[in-house]
């Protein structure tokens, strides 16, 4: 099928309503494999930006209603992401540093200790899949830990040797005790891993 540098608008009915040109003449000048390159940029700014063009307006203008545009234009695109969605990466200092223990069970507090050792060799997808798996999200406040409400709880139960769970509208980690880190650390690897894309709930 021979291509232009042209795109047919459709109603949502499928009724044809217009032609487009991406450049001039673009009717009339073929795609070819030079300039293929060029047409599929031109095409993806039409559809992703030219066709929602009303739409982005309105948004820009919801948006501006909260934050004016002047106070918007000092950030970045990164600064502005993370103004909005807060931050994607933790560090295993801000958790030590906010955090609830509920528990006293010496049995538990040596769980507790060896949450800390296992954590600390987890990369960073791991990490994540922690903080989702507890809170139900994947991303912290821009002010880290500290900001999280309700704030981090590291819980003790009443079990023995099995999954850690989560409540995530608490934020709550709930950890029973185990014999040795290491089989912790495969129960504790198996739940974020299972859990994390869900609520947090086993």
């Amino acid at each position: 099928m021979e291509l232009c540098f042209a795109e047919d608008q459709y109603d949502s009915n499928g009724k044809f309503l217009t032609t487009v040109e991406l450049i001039h003449n673009g009717k009339d000048t073929k795609v070819t494999n030079q300039n293929k390159m060029q047409y599929l940029d031109l095409l993806a700014q039409h559809r992703l930006s030219n066709c929602v063009q009303e739409e982005i307006e309105a948004f820009l203008k919801g948006l501006n209603d909260l934050i004016p545009d002047h106070l918007l234009s000092i950030f970045d695109e990164n600064e502005l992401e993370m103004l909005l969605c807060g931050a994607c990466t933790f560090s295993l200092d801000d958790l030590k540093g906010n955090h609830i223990l509920v528990g006293s069970n010496p049995r538990f507090l040596q769980t507790v200790q060896w949450f800390w050792e296992i954590i600390s060799s987890f990369t960073q997808e791991e990490l994540t899949r922690l903080l989702q798996f507890t809170t139900g999200s994947s991303q912290l406040p821009t002010e880290g830990f500290a900001q999280l409400k309700p704030t981090f709880q590291i819980m003790s139960v009443p079990a023995h040797a099995s999954l850690p769970t989560a409540h995530t509208c608490f934020n709550q980690l709930c950890l029973p005790t185990y014999d040795n880190p290491e089989q912790f650390h495969r129960m504790l690897s198996l739940a974020i891993s299972e859990g994390s894309s869900g609520f947090g709930f086993l």
